[in-house]
């Protein structure tokens, strides 16, 4: 045999696994692996160590996604809050601005109702002013009255006093008159018509805005005498239906 032969020979390694077993008879006895079953073996515990070490990586891996998952859920939740809380504060201001509109509401409602009524009493105040109730003398007179279509009230006053308009309105005509020089007609606005018939000389002129009390005649001695008429739609009404005696 060559020295190569017997080298290789030399180099050749036989691995043996022995296990002593205790037997229920005390006795000892010896068996052998042979090295194809430990390289088995060892190949087995590799598989086993790369299979865990695997699992391992993908857990790791997987707990690092569920831990990224859960700060973004954690990041979401923070930002709801604290948008939460945004519209909290946004709520709390839009209750506080609705209150103050509504007192603001509250505040213009009675305004306009005060304006309302406030309109509504000048209305009627003057609505009444433009009612020939009034008393067309400045002073206390004799009164006589007529009937017929046409009914008349004269009245006669004293020197001094005035003869005056029943209510305000405008002075439609300034005219000469068959019974007194001087015929004054004047119409308040509202259907009704005053006229005023005497001899001395008129202190107004057609179309003359008046107001009740103008003075339209001085009394003196020669015109103490008043023609007193009142019409309703171009139709003559007895003036007692309205003048105010006391006025």
């Amino acid at each position: 045999m060559s020295e190569t032969e017997n080298g290789r020979k030399k180099r050749k390694v036989n691995y043996t696994l022995m296990l002593f077993v205790d037997s229920k008879e005390g006795k000892i006895r010896q068996m052998g692996i042979g090295p194809t079953a430990v390289e088995i073996t060892a190949l087995v515990i590799a598989a086993v160590i790369l299979i865990l070490s695997g699992v391992c990586i993908v857990g790791r891996i997987r707990l690092n996604s569920l831990e990224a998952e859960v700060n973004a859920q954690n990041e979401s939740i923070q930002k709801l809050t604290a948008r939460n809380e945004e519209l909290v504060e946004e709520n709390t201001d839009l209750a506080a601005l609705r209150e103050e509109l509504t007192d603001k509401v509250t505040i213009l409602s009675d305004t306009i109702n005060m304006k309302v009524e406030e309109e509504e009493a000048l209305a009627q105040e003057k609505a009444q002013a433009h009612m020939p109730m009034g008393f067309p003398m400045s002073a206390s007179a004799s009164l006589e009255e007529t009937g017929g279509d046409e009914p008349m009230v004269k009245l006669t006053g004293s020197v001094g006093s005035s003869i005056i308009a029943s209510a305000d309105g405008t002075v439609v005509s300034v005219a000469s008159d068959s019974s007194y020089l001087h015929c004054v007609r004047i119409d308040h606005g509202n259907g009704y018509n005053t006229i005023y018939r005497n001899d001395g000389d008129v202190m107004i002129k057609e179309g003359d805005e008046v107001v009740r009390g103008a003075i339209l005649y001085v009394i003196g001695e020669d015109n103490t005498e008043l023609g007193y008429q009142i019409t309703y739609d171009d139709k003559y009404i007895d003036p007692m239906d309205l003048i105010n005696i006391d006025g």
